[in-house]
């Protein structure tokens, strides 16, 4: 029966539907804290640079150092901070040269560091084949695996050694440059903290490149004086005459005689008589 009545269902549902915001979120916050990091490393490495070149630049002036420029020059600038130093006197031995060891240790560092992870890969390579071609695939891959275990726990003994005797280089040159401006138990204190924090050994740097040396650092900035010549007197040596209380090297002196006055008189006529 049709009593008339029209059921008409027409509901309409309009939800915004929308996929990944939440990620997108994450992402985007987590790129923006990767750069703000980014950005705050770049303006402390760039202002530990500035702050170091600058400060060691005037105290290799005032030290009377030429080549003071060498302190903006990038690797220039380790072999100059370890120079300003000078020699480095231990109980037995000394460390004559520290700026070349500052900028050779990193170098050789890296050479060994190199070389071993070539050769020790290259082990790794060939015994995880040896045992594959004997048919131990799983031998294969545990003969690799401990091949590259083994590479990094050398690397790593390696590099913690390097850090050690580095670290221990460049607090010996930051005492002894330290030590010209501040006591010594400051200065082991400053050498210490820089090897630690970032930014301090550019900041000590910089603030102690115009105070006055300590007493007895001052720099030799003249050269040492000429011992004095002997003056030489009228009648000297060069004169032909002897020096005043000394002997005459050149023999007795002549004294010139005073002549007679008889010598010069006039001829007198002879009278004769006749």
């Amino acid at each position: 029966m049709d009593y008339g009545y029209d059921y008409g269902y027409e509901y309409g549902y309009d939800y915004p539907v929308s996929y990944g915001n939440g990620g997108d979120a994450a992402v985007t916050m987590l790129l923006t804290v990767y750069l703000v990091v980014l950005a705050v490393i770049l303006a402390v490495t760039l202002a530990s640079y500035i702050f170091h070149s600058i400060g060691l630049y005037t105290i290799g002036k005032r030290m009377g150092r030429e080549y003071a420029w060498l302190a903006f020059i990038p690797f220039a600038r380790d072999y100059f901070h370890g120079e300003l130093a000078g020699e480095i006197l231990l109980k037995n031995k000394s460390i004559k040269n520290p700026g070349i060891w500052k900028l050779v240790l990193p170098i050789i560092y890296s050479a060994v560091a190199g070389v071993l992870f070539v050769f020790l890969f290259v082990a790794a390579i060939g015994a995880g084949a040896v045992s594959s071609i004997n048919g131990n695939q799983t031998g294969g891959i545990v003969a690799f695996s401990t091949t590259l275990i083994v590479l990094y726990i050398v690397i790593l003994v390696i590099a913690v050694a390097y850090s050690a005797v580095y670290s221990v280089l460049r607090i010996l040159i930051d005492i002894q440059i330290y030590e010209k401006f501040t006591a010594r138990n400051m200065a082991v204190v400053h050498s210490v903290l820089s090897g630690i924090i970032p930014l301090y050994e550019a900041i000590c740097f910089f603030v102690m490149r115009n105070k006055p040396f300590n007493p007895g650092m001052e720099p030799q900035l003249t050269p040492p004086p000429i011992p004095p010549v002997p003056p030489v007197y009228p009648g000297g040596p060069t004169a032909g005459g002897p020096l005043p209380g000394g002997p005459n090297p050149a023999g007795p002196v002549q004294e010139n005689p005073i002549p007679d006055v008889t010598d010069f008189a006039p001829e007198q006529p002879e009278n004769k008589t006749e």
